[in-house]
C-alpha cells in the first residue's frame, strides 16, 4: 500500500525547489559510496527530460557522476552520451589521472578524441562569444565616456508655404526646386506685368481707331476705312497678359501644394551649423543650410 501511495504521488521534484537540491545531494552520496545503480536512479531524473538543477556547476557534476556510474555499470553507450553532454557544457573539462580511475580517464579521453572536431568548434564559438561580449562592453564604456550630443532643430513656419517664388521649397531645403519655381514665376510675372504696362502706356484704357480715308469734319469714318491696328495690338498684349498671368498663378499654386506636401515642422541642423538668435518679436528672414525662410516670432 505504501508503494502504491508513493507511486500515485508526484513523479519527481519540481525545478529549482529544495526537493531537487535534496535529490542531488542524495545522488552524490550514493555515487560516493559506489552505489552506481542507485546514483543513476536518483540523478538521471534531475537531467532528463528536463534539467531540474539550479546552477551549471551542479549540472556539470551530475553529468560527470552519471557518466562514471554508467561506465562502471557496463553501459558504455550511456556513459558516452553523458560525457558528450558534459563536453558541450565544458569543452575543456578533463579527468585527473592522479585522482580518477584509469578506466574512466581512458574512456573519457577516447570520447574527447572522437569529439575533437566538435569540441574545437564549440571552443571557437565560445571564444567568439567572449570576444563579442568584451567588444560590446568596450563600446558601451566608450559611449559612456562620450559627452552628450546636442541636436539643434530648425523650426519651419507653415505660413511660408503659401508665399510664391519658391519660398516654401527653400524652407524645405529643396534649393534646386525652389530656384525653378522662382525663375518660372519671375519670368511669367514679368511678362504679364510688362504686357499690361506696355498696353496701358501705348493705348491707355481704350485704343484709338484711325480712319484710312479722308474724313470731313463731323462725318463718321466709313466702316471699311477704319484702322483696327492699335486695337488688334492692344488685344494681343491683353492676351499675352492674361495667358502669362494665368500661368503665373498656376505655377504659384503648384509651388504652394508642393511646399505643403514636403513641409517638415522641425529639421535637425547639421553639426557645426551656426544658429542665430531670433529677435524678441516680429517677422524676420532666416538663412540656414536648408535655404531661405521666414519666421514670425512672438
Amino acid at each position: 500500500m505504501a508503494t502504491a501511495l508513493f507511486a500515485a504521488g508526484p513523479t519527481g521534484p519540481v525545478p529549482g525547489t529544495p526537493a531537487a537540491r535534496d535529490a542531488f545531494d542524495r545522488g552524490r552520496t550514493a555515487f560516493g559510496r559506489a552505489e552506481y545503480a542507485r546514483a543513476i536512479e536518483i540523478l538521471h531524473p534531475l537531467l532528463d527530460p528536463e534539467v531540474l538543477l539550479d546552477s551549471e556547476g551542479e549540472v556539470v557534476q551530475a553529468r560527470r557522476m552519471l557518466g562514471v556510474a554508467y561506465l562502471f555499470e557496463n553501459k558504455p553507450d550511456d556513459a558516452r552520451r553523458e560525457f558528450r553532454k558534459l563536453l558541450e557544457l565544458r569543452p575543456d573539462y578533463r579527468f585527473d589521472p592522479l585522482l580518477d580511475p584509469q578506466r574512466v580517464v581512458d574512456f573519457f579521453n577516447g570520447v574527447v578524441k572522437e569529439e575533437e572536431a566538435t569540441i574545437a568548434e564549440m571552443e571557437k564559438r565560445r571564444r567568439e562569444r567572449e570576444k563579442k561580449t568584451a567588444d560590446d562592453f568596450e563600446r558601451a564604456a566608450a559611449r559612456a565616456r562620450l559627452p552628450p550630443k546636442i541636436v539643434r532643430y530648425e523650426r519651419h513656419s507653415f505660413t511660408v508655404n503659401f508665399v510664391p517664388f519658391g519660398a516654401g521649397q527653400f524652407q524645405n531645403g529643396q534649393r534646386r526646386k525652389g530656384w525653378l519655381f522662382f525663375g518660372a514665376e519671375a519670368v511669367l510675372g514679368a511678362v504679364s506685368v510688362g504686357a499690361f504696362a506696355t498696353n496701358l502706356g501705348l493705348y491707355g484704357l481704350t485704343p484709338h481707331r484711325k480712319c484710312n480715308a479722308p474724313q470731313p469734319m463731323d462725318i463718321q469714318c466709313p466702316l471699311g476705312s477704319i484702322d483696327h491696328g492699335q486695337e488688334d495690338t492692344s488685344r494681343a498684349l491683353l492676351g499675352v497678359q492674361l495667358v502669362s498671368g494665368g500661368l503665373f498663378w498656376a505655377v504659384a499654386i503648384w509651388g504652394v501644394i508642393d511646399a505643403v506636401y514636403y513641409h517638415q515642422p522641425e529639421v535637425p541642423l547639421p553639426d557645426g551649423a551656426k544658429v542665430s538668435r531670433a529677435p524678441a518679436s516680429g517677422p524676420r528672414l532666416t538663412f540656414s543650410p536648408n535655404g531661405l525662410g521666414a519666421v514670425w516670432a512672438f
